[in-house]
């Protein structure tokens, strides 16, 4: 029960209806024994300032962010930290007792790791990133410092085109205008399709699954039900790693970051899967 000494944190974006990210860190907190609560708060980007002024006025630690304001915070915040500098990304909000805003970034080193426990050990080989938006930057980001190749591919390739620029820095990042033939390797999905965006669609056709190792996709859906993606790369032989389990691996780093406490991340996991 929330009480005048609960410590509040919450997941701003729009929409957040669907999100598990309250679920999930409500049962971590409780594990943990902590009296801290955690909450969706759909923000619209008109607000977005305003909104992240106010809940440290009111006494919030922290916020994770969630589509589309990933890169627009990263640009309101007083300070970033390095992960969310070199991507230009921010999924972590810390409100510091100074009244700073400090944006960290966990998307990247959640989807490096969680491609590292499928192929167990540090992959550095060809990773073919789908969309262009902040998951795709902290994801492209976090992929090239670790010392993979990384192709980006977008709807629109100019879009693309500029994040492999502002990435240059990074490591070797490319946009590509086709997808490549063969794609093997890793493949990364970072837009909506299949969950928020046409639930029956694919980011890329199935027959172009048959020589990736590793499928990650970012997305994932409200009933906890498989993505057409995840379906398809298990069906075409490919380890996957899908949106929950990612959200789970990003969660847990920005828990720790706001309690200084050790996540449990299989609680987390369990908790974000509705087991």
């Amino acid at each position: 029960m929330i009480s005048g000494t609960t410590r509040l944190l919450g997941v701003i974006g729009d929409p957040v209806a669907h999100s598990r990210s309250p679920r999930m860190q409500n049962a971590a907190l409780q594990a943990l024994g902590l009296n801290w609560a955690y909450v969706p708060l759909p923000v619209k980007a008109a607000n977005l300032e305003s909104v992240l002024r106010g809940l440290q006025a009111v006494g919030f630690v922290g916020v994770n962010v969630t589509v589309p304001h990933k890169e627009a915070v990263a640009q309101l915040v007083d300070e970033l930290r390095p992960t969310a500098q070199a991507s230009g990304s921010v999924n972590t909000v810390i409100f510091a007792e100074d009244g700073r805003l400090i944006g960290d970034s966990t998307d990247g080193p959640a989807i490096a790791a969680a491609v590292a426990s499928e192929i167990e050990e540090t992959y550095r080989g060809s990773v073919l990133v789908l969309g262009a938006g902040g998951s795709a930057r902290a994801a492209a980001a976090a992929l090239a410092q670790d010392g993979c190749a990384v192709q980006i591919h977008a709807r629109r390739f100019e879009a693309a085109e500029t994040l492999a620029r502002d990435l240059v820095g990074s490591g070797n990042v490319v946009a590509v205008a086709e997808l490549p033939d063969p794609v093997g390797g890793v493949v990364v999905n970072c837009t909506p399709v299949g969950a928020l965006v046409d639930p029956d669609g694919m980011p890329l056709p199935a027959s172009r699954l048959l020589d990736v190792r590793v499928v990650v996709d970012l997305a994932y859906r409200a009933d906890a039900t498989p993505t057409p993606l995840i379906t398809a790369a298990a069906e075409a032989g490919c380890a996957v790693v899908d949106g929950l389990e990612v959200l789970a691996r990003q969660g847990a780093k920005a828990l720790e970051i706001w309690t200084g406490e050790s996540a449990p991340l299989e609680v987390m996991l369990a908790a974000a899967r509705g087991d």
